[in-house]
């Protein structure tokens, strides 16, 4: 029967030696830039440790290979950069507990005023909650352009246990480099609005042209009039409008002049309906309303008359 732990203890064992993890060595066939692009795939994957001892071996048989030596050095840098990251957020949080706990272990101590484990207890939290200052400065330094997040996290969070010179430093640079990214944030805006601007106004000049091929003179205005509105002085624009306006007067003129001659002549009917085309064009003429409006009661007159027997 004590054969048997022994046994599943060195299948146990064999186990664990089955799936240790290694990295395939190089080659002799191996070129420096298969070698490298290998090394960069893992490294993409987050392998880390792979490309690093894959990069090792390869510097060992390529040594005269810079390429190989910077792609280690950027592995190795961003990996280490990567296990600060987590380890700071999990310093972050764990700060942040032990804060939050400490006026409850407060409010036990005035409770159990003679309990001298709890008074030992807060002490000790409250020197281990000091103690954890200068991590999070140094955080704050080291995350502030990395992950402006955390170091922001890191620094507030070092204000509030213990004000120093350096948190309020540190918080004073990320609240100017909040500051700048917004005004890039602000720039970036505004080149975007421009270019959407000159794009939207490319788009009203050519609708408005095509609208006054069409002879269709009120959307052609209403276009020209948006454009404008976008960009109150493009004196491209301005100058078609007061063409295509002078066009629509000139032609509502004529209209009015023509049923005014054909309402002379008795032809009632058709006046209102060539009046009606001039009141389209230029829906803001009161003369024509006017025209349009006296027309239809002499219309409505005369169909009474008729009905009489």
């Amino acid at each position: 029967m004590k054969i048997l732990p022994i046994l599943l203890l060195v299948v146990l064992l064999a186990g664990c030696s089955a799936i240790t993890t290694t990295v395939s060595p190089v080659t002799k066939a191996t070129t420096p830039s298969v070698l490298v692009k290998q090394a960069e795939t893992l490294y993409k994957q987050e392998q880390w440790h792979k490309a690093v001892a894959l990069l090792d071996a390869g510097v060992n048989q390529f040594p005269e290979e810079r390429r190989m030596v910077e792609l280690r050095s950027e592995i190795i840098r961003d990996w280490e950069m990567r296990k600060r990251n987590k380890e700071d957020w999990i310093l972050v949080y764990e700060t942040q507990s032990l804060k939050e706990k400490i006026p409850y272990l407060e409010d036990l101590a005035t409770i159990d005023t003679e309990n001298l484990i709890t008074k030992s207890r807060l002490l000790f939290w409250k020197n281990l909650l000091e103690s954890k200052v200068t991590g999070l400065i140094a955080c704050g330094s080291v995350h502030l352009h990395l992950d402006q997040a955390l170091a922001e996290e890191c620094a507030t969070l070092a204000e509030k246990i213990k004000p120093t010179e350096e948190s309020a430093h540190l918080l004073k640079k990320i609240k100017q480099s909040h500051a700048a990214q917004k005004r890039t944030e602000r720039s970036e805006q505004a080149v975007r609005e421009k270019q959407n601007t000159a794009q939207q106004r490319e788009h009203l000049m050519k609708l408005a042209r095509a609208q006054l091929s069409d002879d269709a003179i009120p959307d052609a205005i209403a276009s020209l009039n948006r454009l404008l509105e976008l960009v109150p002085d493009d004196a491209e624009g301005r100058a078609l409008l007061d063409q295509v306006i002078q066009l629509r007067d000139e032609k509502v003129t004529r209209l009015i002049a023509f049923g005014d001659a054909l309402y002379r002549e008795e032809q009632i009917e058709q006046a209102v309906s060539v009046w009606e085309s001039a009141e389209k064009l230029d829906m803001g003429r009161q003369d024509v309303a006017a025209r349009i409006d006296r027309a239809m009661k002499v219309l409505e007159r005369l169909r009474e008359i008729q009905k009489q027997p």
